[in-house]
């Protein structure tokens, strides 16, 4: 897949599994068929109402918590704690970093989830 890709969406309200891990997701609903788009862990940025944030973002089913099989796009935002359900936002897919994986448990899914937070800051230099 040529990067970056840009995708566009509203940020619906999600099961909330990871605000109780302490790492919020935005969930977007795509205007776009993403189920083309490789599956897995993307650094991103992210526009909202004119301004850019720097994220990260999954593109996938989410294997480890739901069953459904719906492509679905879920962007931590960092250094951002607005409430911004019911925009109208961009996401742009920068770099890959890794493919969605089926976890054991959503420990094991949010120590991994850390990880990508942690490898995101490094990339986005914050």
């Amino acid at each position: 897949m040529n990067l970056p890709q840009t995708i566009t969406g509203t940020v619906q309200h999600g099961n909330e599994i990871a605000r109780h891990f302490g790492t919020p997701t935005a969930n977007i609903t795509a205007f776009e068929d993403v189920s083309a788009l490789e599956r897995g862990v993307y650094y991103s940025d992210i526009t909202i109402d004119g301004r850019t944030y720097h994220s990260i973002t999954n593109l996938g089913v989410r294997p480890t918590v739901s069953s459904s099989g719906r492509v679905n796009a879920e962007t931590f935002i960092y250094d951002l704690d607005d409430d911004i359900y019911g925009k109208r936002v961009s996401v742009t897919l920068l770099d890959f970093r890794r493919p969605e994986k089926k976890f054991a448990s959503t420990a094991q899914l949010f120590e991994t989830v850390k990880d990508d937070l942690l490898a995101g800051r490094a990339y986005h230099g914050i």
